[in-house]
């Protein structure tokens, strides 16, 4: 605990909750039966949207750091090895699992939808964090080089420029229906996310914690108004209710943004002060998320698409609370058995 960042690591742990979350209240809306209950089962996971975003701002924090020395040795042998052997080894077990239980496949099908998971990106759906810090990896000499020599203002200059072009002109398309024609060469939202850890870390950015506190509430209604809304006039007004759904699925909607930018902000302002029992949660949490996140998932699909579990048939919405409930654990206890077997403990 000595060399953890508190409010990072309850950052953390909050993020890999709602990332359980995220994920249980979207594979239980496949047994949704109405518009009212998809339009539940999605406000919840687009209310949990700023998980990821916070993860990529935990991760932009602490790899930016100024004291933090990156060599190539380092970043190959470590970062990248790490993320290359995490793609692989999952790839694999995701594909024999999928193989196994769900689709009773020969052994030379799963040698094929590893290697289509592994090089076309065709595994399952939460392996795309993977291929992203892969990319994040592989420039962070060069955002280091940026961060660690750029002013404030340029910084604040960089971030304005990512947000107009990655989140403002997009939601702008979605809206009008019209292609722009203004871009940016490097054209994702997730190096706003890395470089707004950053500010918001060192000072660059300063947020008042009651505003922030404020900001999270408001974004979080808004988005689940907008779900409610979107879902239950998908019939009477497809076009409209189309353009919104497919805004509340990007991680580039400003909304989210705003949202993650305040989850950030509100904890970066908590008290430095350990609290003994959730401090040590989130602690075990923390270290144990990277594991929880390549797991979660399996947990997940074993219960709705091997056991086909409808949790609206057993009490509904108190289930998939439970189902959650129970996906954090059984993940983390997987995760923090992995961490005794050497050379694993590594990975995960």
């Amino acid at each position: 605990m000595n060399n953890r960042i508190l409010y990072l690591s309850r950052l953390k742990a909050l993020a890999c909750i709602a990332v359980t979350v995220l994920h249980t209240f979207l594979a239980a809306n496949m047994f949704s039966q109405n518009a009212g209950s998809q339009g539940a089962m999605m406000a919840v996971r687009n209310c949990m949207m700023w998980a990821v975003p916070c993860f990529v701002m935990a991760s932009g924090a602490l790899l930016l750091d100024s004291k933090r020395v990156l060599t190539m040795k380092k970043l190959f042998g470590k970062y990248v090895l790490r993320m290359a052997l995490a793609l692989v080894i999952f790839s694999i077990l995701f594909a024999v699992f999928d193989g196994v239980l769900l689709n009773k496949s020969s052994v030379s099908e799963i040698c094929k939808s590893s290697f289509n998971a592994i090089f076309l990106g065709t595994g399952w759906m939460h392996m795309w964090y993977i291929y992203l810090l892969f990319a994040l990896y592989l420039l962070l000499p060069v955002y280091k080089l940026v961060s660690g020599n750029a002013p404030p203002e340029l910084i604040k200059y960089m971030l304005a420029v990512y947000a107009v072009f990655t989140s403002l002109i997009p939601f702008i398309e979605t809206l009008s229906g019209k292609k722009l024609p203004f871009y940016i060469c490097i054209y994702t939202i997730y190096p706003l996310y890395f470089f707004l850890g950053h500010a918001l870390h060192t000072g660059i950015i300063k947020l008042p914690k009651r505003a922030c506190g404020l900001m999270f509430v408001i974004c979080l209604g808004i988005t689940a108004m907008m779900t409610f809304y979107a879902y239950n006039n998908l019939t009477a007004s497809p076009d409209a209710s189309g353009k919104m759904i497919s805004m509340l699925g990007v991680y580039s909607f400003p909304i989210y943004i705003a949202t993650a930018l305040s989850a950030f902000g509100f904890c970066r302002k908590t008290k430095n002060q350990s609290i003994p029992v959730i401090d040590k949660i989130a602690a075990e949490l923390d270290n144990c998320s990277f594991g929880i996140y390549l797991i979660h998932m399996a947990v997940l699909r074993y219960i709705f698409l091997y056991l086909k579990f409808n949790p609206f048939e057993h009490g509904g919405t108190i289930t998939i609370i439970g189902i959650c409930i129970a996906t954090v654990i059984i993940s983390y206890a997987i995760t923090k058995l992995l961490k005794f077997v050497p050379y694993v403990n590594k990975l995960i």
